[in-house]
């Protein structure tokens, strides 16, 4: 037969295109990767797609290449025997936060002189986004705004850990990496088994010889596309000037705390429009009404039992409560009712002697104060946070974008300190789950408001 001609060729610029994808792979997946390592793998896998007339050119593309970012790619900043950026310091040469936030604000006010590690630090970020440039098109550092810097990665990691230590529920969530700003996570639609399961699957039983009808899955996406979360800390100049070590409680708690607590808020309450979509507005949560003349601001027995029920199966296992610490006194009289009295259903066997319990139906309670106020809903919820999706920005742009500015509060000596992280959040289930028989289920059950 033939061959066909329809064979596109390849152009100098498919070439420098695939040269750059291929290398980011390589740094994505692995991490930091030697030049020379990175030269000769990008070789072995693109030479043989790479046509006799496009050969020299192939040899100068891969000469040209830097190293990127990836998700371990924090080394010193160094020459190697080409010249070649080698990577970049993880803390830029400093023993501690405070005391790059205060060369920070010395690079800013007029007179003052940062350390000599402060220039170094800005010599190497340019090298670095340079590089960054070279090595591929579709990776991009933006250069901090006009009196912004770029906070060491050693530091600005140990500012996220935090934020993330100090959350109740993001630990929880499945973790998303994002190299892209936006990235789409499937499922199988296997939300109704009244007629199919996989969305369009059926089972037959049929005799020796009959017919058998196929049938196949069907799949959806969630698109995850990262938000901005940003926080402000200001310092006075005295402070800054005279007392490095009091700026690293105030850099780090604080700004972690903030971190932490929105990152909360988003998860169980937020609205989806330019930050995360929370567990209490998703179309996937199921509120469990409350009782016929239920009080307002009350919690019975039958509603954590119903609620309960409409958990999903699949996740019992991993679900905890989360629950106002309001709740608590209605949680404490909870009665189960016996004839024509009642017996506590909640307390210790000693009573009020005792340590009070910290789970129902052997689940954790979370006391958060994202949940709602006692008698709306979301006052108490019954959640797997495993089900829901959280994107979080890796690579080029990841961690925690550092920036400062004297000129907002000038007149008030102070200085601005700006924290950026960039991620998105939502349940990884679009819509509830109905069974074959019996009500609908889901990963994510709250008390209905009571009147």
């Amino acid at each position: 037969m033939a061959e066909s001609t329809d064979r596109k060729v390849m152009t100098l610029d498919d070439l420098k295109t695939l040269i750059g994808q291929e290398a980011e792979r390589i740094v994505l997946a692995k991490g930091f990767v030697p030049l020379g390592e990175l030269k000769d793998k990008v070789r072995s896998e693109l030479e043989t797609y790479v046509e006799a007339n496009l050969k020299p050119a192939f040899e100068a593309e891969i000469k040209r290449l830097r190293n990127l970012p990836g998700p371990g790619g924090q080394r010193d900043l160094g020459a190697g025997e080409d010249g070649a950026l080698k990577g970049i310091s993880p803390t830029a040469g400093y023993e501690c936060l405070a005391e790059f936030a205060k060369d920070v604000y010395l690079a800013g006010k007029q007179g003052a002189r940062p350390s000599t590690k402060f220039g170094k630090w800005q010599t190497d970020l340019d090298l670095f986004r340079e590089a960054v440039k070279v090595g591929s098109p579709s990776l991009e550092i933006s250069d901090p705004e006009q009196g912004g810097y770029l906070i060491p990665p050693g530091f600005s990691t140990t500012l996220l850990d935090r934020g993330i230590e100090e959350s109740n529920f993001l630990d929880r969530c499945t973790k998303v990496p994002m190299e892209r700003n936006q990235v789409g996570m499937p499922f199988i639609k296997d939300f109704d088994h009244t007629t199919y399961l996989n969305g369009a699957m059926q089972g037959y039983w049929i005799d020796e010889l009959g017919a058998k009808t196929p049938s196949k899955p069907k799949f959806g996406k969630v698109t995850l596309s990262l938000n901005k979360l940003v926080v402000m800390v200001y310092s006075s100049d005295e402070l800054l000037e005279d007392s490095p070590i009091s700026m690293e409680p105030l850099l780090m708690q604080k700004s972690g705390d903030v971190i932490a607590w929105k990152i909360d808020e988003a998860i169980y309450r937020g609205t989806g429009a330019g930050q995360p979509l929370g567990i209490l507005n998703a179309p996937a949560h199921i509120a469990v009404p409350a009782e016929g003349g239920q009080g307002g601001s009350t919690i019975v027995f039958e509603n954590l039992v119903k609620m309960y029920s409409r958990l999903y199966p699949k996740s019992f296992a991993k679900s905890v409560w989360v629950a106002n610490s309001d709740t608590f006194p209605q949680l404490a009289t909870v009665n189960l009712a016996v004839g024509v009295g009642g017996a506590p259903a909640w307390l210790p066997a000693n009573g009020l002697s005792g340590l009070p319990y910290n789970t129902l139906f052997g689940k954790e309670i979370i006391w958060s104060e994202q949940a709602s106020a006692l008698g709306t809903e979301g006052d108490i919820a019954l959640v797997d946070f495993s089900q829901y999706l959280l994107g979080q920005k890796r690579g080029a742009g990841a961690g925690v974008q550092f920036a400062k500015s004297i000129h907002l509060y000038f007149n008030y000596d102070q200085t601005a300190f700006r924290y950026v992280i960039r991620l998105d959040g939502q349940p990884w289930w679009p819509t509830v789950f109905t069974p074959k028989r019996g009500a609908t289920q889901s990963p994510f059950i709250t008390l209905a408001t009571r009147t």
